[in-house]
């Protein structure tokens, strides 16, 4: 058999440089880079739309002819990936050993000129990307030019390039005895006004702010002065709120935050204010608040509700070394009663336009395209979809922010994180599992921040708001509207504008509240409305899953015996598959009868209800979907007088409560490790006037990661994940229940008990 060797077309060297690298900044971007590996103190680009021409020059250690022929001429080098640390001790920014063909993308021809000798003996080498078009040409067939050149100063050979005096002057006391310049000519692109901005603003985002970065960038078009030069990467000062994350890796997967409060004017907030029962503890309380600035302690776990139980393979262990800092700012202003520092709207909205998004930097340079701006990778972490779901306001516990009001950095290192790898493209990493849990880790910490926030602005406007005088100052405005009197004094006047003030201003609190639980309750709705318009459908699909698995095996019986496919594998037994099969239309057949129920419009009009009647009812319902998943319920009451058992209820709101219980029961009972007796119980009372739901399950309980356990009542809080920490539950179960049992008056205590998980709920008795 003969073996014959693969070849590759002359051609493939434009797939993986013109048109691999889809922008010229990207192409700029990775230069750029080489400069950085080549441990130089800066990198200079200057464009020449004129000539058509771009210069990149270092003074880093420059090549020599042996490495010229060894790695710059060989396509997919791995000297970078062996020997990834510099002499300097910088990790290396390029790692695929395909960056030298972004230079195809930028022009037709390269020339570069290179040193590392301190005696001077340089090399010239020129390429002509073009050769690489010819047809039926094998890359082996493609060839550059090389020359030693004695005594070559690259310096004096930029002098040669550009006489543009304020550049070299600029630089010309940082240059070396080494270094390497490149010179493209005949570029592919129109380099106008617009694309020189466009690749500016891409060098200043391309290494961190804060001056984590000492690695200098110039940039210079020669057809327009004085608009460019060093490259300044911005820092963030402007903000309301920063956090710092710090991971080092370690077996407990602890991390710290530290927070800085910039919001809030201490000396405009009453003292009376830190008297609020949240507002006594920690970090809300009078002296942490007047500092601004505190740290938390938290892990993986607490960060993702429920992943501590689902984890697989140690996918943890995965995650390396990083920071995450992110800042948040409002760009709207708020209410006087929110205490905020005053700021300017414009100047924040427009740094806001250029710098705002979630960048990430390994190594001191910005893996590209996570957080650009006009772009589908600006809200990679999908804050907005999230947003979305839940649009409620700061003064709301469940406020969540938006993509446009964050700026962020998260930096890595390839030494620490070896599970982020780039994809061959250099756009972007690959999105493994890792990766995924990288991401849930970030919001994890977001909503650390969203947390801290919404607490104050919540406590804030309670603290404002007097329900007494608000409903009063409603009621007086209702009849200041229904007045007709216009002769009235200047003094008359001003009190009834205050108070249709103070009026509109509790309204406007109460709106708000509504709108953000309307949005939710139109999404349910719709989902109820759908299955009412289909529920003849639905009876129809119903009564044929009755029958027919049975009808397929009697069918079936007359031509194929039990007994001839009984040594068959389940997976190949037809007989197998037919029951298989009928456990699945009973599961169906159960949840159509459960949907269709719950539509029912008897069931969504208050009305007397002996609950004695609906357990049974409810028992009946339940009762194959617990007993397949081997599941007791037991339901006892406190007395035997039917009469203390009786609510004027919504029939629907008690399905709401104990429906969601059940369902976070059965699912409770199914975590990773759980062993044991799985039984739950409901137990009624009579207790001054209402009837006590006693509430109970043998299950694991309310994880040990939510560290308050009231948030459970949150909306979109959920510890249902997959093993990545991604939410697979939608979080409004408990949600849910608490706002049916608050609508009907009622409350919710959520106990600890030394096993499971145990609530009682309290509704008013009805004679």
């Amino acid at each position: 058999m003969a073996q014959i060797p693969f070849t590759v077309s002359a051609r493939a060297a434009r797939l993986i440089g013109r048109e691999n690298v889809a922008h010229s900044d990207g192409a700029i971007i990775e230069l750029v880079k080489n400069c950085y590996d080549a441990d130089a103190d800066f990198s200079l680009v200057i464009v020449n739309p004129i000539k058509r021409t771009i210069i990149i020059y270092d003074n880093g250690v420059g090549m020599s002819s042996k490495d010229i022929k060894d790695n710059w001429m060989n396509i997919g080098t791995d000297n970078k990936e062996t020997d990834f640390k510099s002499k300097r001790g910088r990790v290396k920014a390029g790692a695929k050993g395909i960056g030298r063909f972004a230079l195809d993308r930028l022009g037709q021809k390269c020339t570069m000129y290179t040193t590392k000798d301190s005696n001077g003996i340089g090399c010239k080498w020129f390429a002509n990307w073009n050769d690489f078009e010819k047809k039926s040409t094998s890359i082996n067939q493609v060839f550059a030019k090389l020359d030693e050149i004695g005594k070559l100063n690259v310096f004096e050979q930029l002098k040669k390039e550009t006489n543009n005096q304020s550049i070299l002057k600029l630089i010309g006391n940082r240059s070396n005895k080494s270094g390497t310049l490149l010179k493209i000519e005949f570029t592919r692109d129109e380099w106008d006004d617009e694309l020189c901005d466009f690749i500016a603003h891409s060098l200043q985002v391309l290494t961190p702010p804060d001056g984590q970065n000492k690695f200098d960038i110039f940039f210079f078009n020669e057809r327009v002065t004085g608009k460019y030069g060093k490259i300044q990467n911005d820092s963030y000062n402007d903000y309301d709120y920063k956090i710092v994350a710090t991971y080092k890796k370690n077996g407990t997967r602890d991390l710290k935050i530290v927070f800085h409060r910039n919001e809030f004017d201490f000396n405009q907030i009453d003292d009376a204010f830190f008297q609020r029962e949240e507002m006594r503890e920690f970090p809300y309380d009078k002296t942490t608040f007047k500092k601004e600035r505190f740290t938390i302690n938290t892990n993986f776990y607490e960060l993702i509700g429920g992943f501590r139980e689902l984890e697989k393979d140690n996918l943890s262990d995965t995650i390396g070394d990083f920071t995450f800092t992110l800042y948040y700012f409002k760009l709207g202003s708020n209410d006087s009663i929110f205490k905020n520092k005053s700021f300017d709207t414009a100047i924040r909205r427009k740094w806001a336009k250029k710098f705002s998004g979630i960048k990430l930097y390994r190594d001191n340079f910005r893996v590209r395209p996570y957080g650009e701006t006009e772009t589908a990778s600006y809200d990679w972490l999908l804050l907005g979809e999230r947003q979305g779901k839940n649009p409620a306001g700061a003064s709301r516990l469940d406020f969540m922010i938006k993509p446009n009001q964050v700026a962020g950095t998260i930096s890595f290192s390839r030494t620490s994180e070896l599970f982020l790898v780039d994809k061959s493209g250099r756009e972007g990493l690959i999105e493994n599992k890792t990766f995924e849990l990288f991401k849930n880790l970030l919001e994890g910490i977001i909503s650390k921040l969203e947390k801290d926030r919404s607490t104050i602005f919540n406590n804030l406007q309670l603290y404002n708001k007097d329900a007494e005088k608000d409903d009063a100052a409603e009621e007086e405005a209702l009849n200041i509207v229904e007045e007709d009197n216009e002769d009235e004094n200047t003094e008359t006047t001003k009190r009834k504008n205050k108070t249709l003030k103070s009026a509109v201003k509790s309204q406007k609190i109460k709106i708000e509240q509504r709108e953000d639980e309307l949005v939710l309750s139109r999404a349910m709705a719709s989902a109820g409305i759908l299955i009412a318009s289909f529920s003849h459908e639905f009876h129809s699909i119903k009564n044929k899953l009755n029958s027919r698995a049975t009808n397929l095996r009697n069918n079936l019986l007359p031509l194929l015996p039990e007994s001839k496919v009984k040594n068959l594998k389940n997976i190949n037994n037809p007989y197998h598959l037919i029951s298989q099969l009928k456990e699945l239309d009973d599961k169906i057949k159960q949840w159509i009868d459960f949907s269709i129920m719950l539509t029912k419009k008897d069931r969504r009009r208050s009305k007397k209800i002996n609950l004695r009647d609906y357990f049974n009812e409810f028992n009946n319902n339940w009762k194959k979907k617990l007993s397949d998943r081997g599941v007791g319920l037991n339901i006892t009451y406190e007395t035997e007088k039917a009469k203390d058992y009786a609510l004027k209820i919504i029939e629907l709101d008690l399905d709401t409560i104990f429906d969601n219980l059940l369902t976070n029961s059965i699912e409770a009972f199914q975590r990773n490790g759980f062993k044991g007796n799985r039984i739950i119980k409901i137990h009624l009372k009579k207790v001054d006037g209402d009837v006590e739901f006693d509430y109970r399950d043998s299950g694991p309980g309310i994880s040990k990661d939510i560290k308050k356990k009231e948030e459970i009542f949150k909306a979109f809080v959920t510890t249902k994940r997959d093993n990545t920490g991604k939410e697979v539950g939608n979080g409004l179960g408990m949600w849910l229940l608490k706002s049916s049992v608050d609508y009907n008056k009622g409350s919710a205590k959520l106990l600890t008990p030394e096993i499971g998980f145990q609530i009682k709920i309290y509704l008013k008795h009805c004679e």
